[in-house]
């Protein structure tokens, strides 16, 4: 049943997805969204995976591999790690990702990230990176790491393509659209470098049900509404698609 509604929401929402080259000589950032352990790791947590799941683990492997080549050139990243504090609930959630938990933390195939000169991690609160990069004093990180390196196109990955991902690529392209992002043009969002967590009907016990093939659909198709483009392929060449 589950599939079938999936194929004809694919059918009455069509999603024309890219080849996407980023060119050598291009200023382009690299955003990784809550690829952490309360969210990918098996039995990590409240809102982790009860058992391997095949969407999540393609997406963990594509993120790194485009996190390497990012790196090898130097080229900026910034990495989102949802950290809650335990006094500040994040309905209609239970308890996850608490700050200082090892929830909070990005997954073993991530975790070098951390040692790296070109990456910066931002610590959030909220579902959306842009909003949870305000600090106290009215300045915003990604803002800053943006217009520091002067960049033109981010690509993002990460999780969840319809809650976490979706959010902070709606709020960056409605920022880039009032000329608050400049030199910004293009939000690019990698389909296979995005995942979404699987609650089927059978299995949501009177909670939200929320089906995976659905769900990811849906948020790349109301990021592409927004202006993003969505990709079925990244991969650094010598131009443009």
């Amino acid at each position: 049943m589950v599939s079938e509604a999936t194929e004809l929401v694919k059918k009455e929402l069509p999603l024309d997805l890219e080849t996407v080259i980023l060119p050598e000589d291009g200023v382009i950032g690299l955003v990784l969204v809550d690829i952490i352990n309360g969210f990918c790791t098996v039995g990590a947590g409240n809102l982790a995976p009860r058992e391997p799941d095949r969407q999540i683990t393609g997406m963990i492997n594509e993120s790194a591999r485009l996190a390497k080549q990012f790196c090898e050139k130097g080229w900026p990243v910034m990495a989102f790690l949802d950290s809650h504090h335990p006094d500040k609930p994040e309905d209609p959630y239970p308890p996850h990702c608490i700050a200082g938990t090892d929830e909070s933390n990005l997954v073993p195939a991530l975790q070098w990230l951390e040692k790296e000169a070109n990456v910066t991690i931002r610590r959030k609160d909220c579902f959306d990176g842009f909003l949870g990069s305000i600090q106290d004093d009215g300045s915003n990180v990604f803002v800053d790491w943006l217009k520091n390196n002067q960049i033109k196109t981010i690509v993002v990955v990460g999780i969840c393509t319809d809650i976490c991902v979706l959010d902070f690529v709606c709020s960056t392209l409605s920022a880039r659209n009032l000329g608050l992002l400049t030199p910004l043009k293009e939000v690019v969002v990698y389909s296979d470098g995005c995942a979404t967590f699987d609650v089927p009907l059978h299995a949501s016990k009177g909670a939200l049900t929320h089906p995976q093939g659905l769900m990811h659909h849906v948020g790349l198709y109301m990021a592409k509404q927004r202006g993003a483009i969505i990709a079925s392929e990244v991969s650094i060449g010598s131009s443009c698609p």
